[in-house]
């Protein structure tokens, strides 16, 4: 397993060091390119990364609600950024396991109940981002990105939710009889059948919102940048940004999410060439560099969750 793990890490980071040498060989002159990152207009930005946080308050508003809605919000919230830290950082998407644990040991319930609202919320997030790829569909007047059909998109979303599906089956089917799996399995269907149909649809609008605002902030980066765009261009972004993150590469999607969000841009011929670079690091950073210092922040210095409470249980 470590094996595999420490394989699965190398090629990650290959995939990375590939993509950000390929995006970053394209500038010309980095002098230009780090002017053009000071003369951005960062009042969008700091907007931006206000609106990101509010996302993050909503989806512990979502995730209350799968949790029985008697959960603390700050709490939830301050766990939330923690597991943001955690992904940033991490490989293998740490974080969400992260979540799960301090979660358990905060509010004294299962972590792997926990985890499998986790789990839950993710596939959440697939289907919000299967409905905007579809209205991206609806409202764009034109089919292609470069060469590349805008279906394709949908085809990739279906996919990664047919995986997703395909392999709670086999897991459950070939490993059920496993305590540990078969325990994570009752907890994953119990927190989905605690759900009315009421609570459904308001943490699917919880989600609709959450999208909204990442759509917005993508028009704000590019208002920072005095670019205007059109509102299925913006879209098209926010949807091969979210793609890529499925694609397996360092902690943050680094360098996957620069090679393919700045192909996107210069195929839609949105921007000049000589701006692809530094709009897209722009618009990776904002959020990276945000929700990763302030997950950090709580980690460390709040003193009922993070390190501090890892650190009670190993004194305990």
């Amino acid at each position: 397993m470590k094996y595999k793990k420490s394989i699965t890490s190398i090629i990650s980071v290959i995939i990375s060091i590939a993509c950000l040498y390929f995006f970053y060989k394209e500038v010309d002159s980095f002098s230009i390119f780090f002017k053009q990152i000071q003369s951005a207009k960062y009042l969008y930005i700091l907007i931006a990364i206000i609106l990101l946080c509010f996302t993050v308050f909503i989806r512990s508003l979502r995730w209350n609600i799968l949790l029985g809605g008697d959960k603390k919000l700050y709490t939830l919230f301050k766990i939330q950024m923690i597991g943001y830290f955690g992904n940033n950082i991490l490989p293998f998407r740490t974080g969400e396991v992260l979540k799960s644990f301090l979660l358990g040991e905060k509010e004294d319930i299962s972590k792997s109940y926990a985890l499998s609202t986790i789990i839950i919320e993710r596939f959440l997030d697939m289907l919000m981002l299967l409905f905007f790829a579809m209205v991206c569909i609806f409202i764009s007047p034109i089919s292609k990105i470069g060469e590349t059909p805008l279906y394709y998109l949908l085809i990739v979303i279906l996919g990664t939710i047919g995986l997703f599906i395909l392999l709670f089956i086999i897991i459950s089917k070939v490993f059920g009889k496993v305590k540990f799996i078969q325990n994570f399995m009752d907890k994953l269907v119990l927190a989905y059948k605690n759900l009315s149909f009421a609570q459904f649809i308001h943490v699917n609008l919880y989600g609709i919102s959450i999208w909204l605002i990442y759509w917005i902030n993508v028009e704000l980066i590019f208002e920072a940048f005095n670019v205007s765009v059109d509102l299925y261009q913006s879209l098209i972004i926010l949807i091969v940004a979210s793609v890529i993150n499925s694609i397996p590469s360092l902690p943050g999607a680094v360098g996957t999410f620069h090679l393919g969000v700045g192909t996107t841009i210069a195929a839609l011929n949105i921007i000049d060439n000589g701006s692809v670079e530094s709009f897209t690091t722009i618009l990776h950073l904002y959020g990276y560099i945000s929700l990763t210092f302030i997950g950090l922040y709580y980690f460390i210095a709040d003193k009922t969750i993070g390190i501090r409470q890892i650190g009670k249980i190993r004194k305990d």
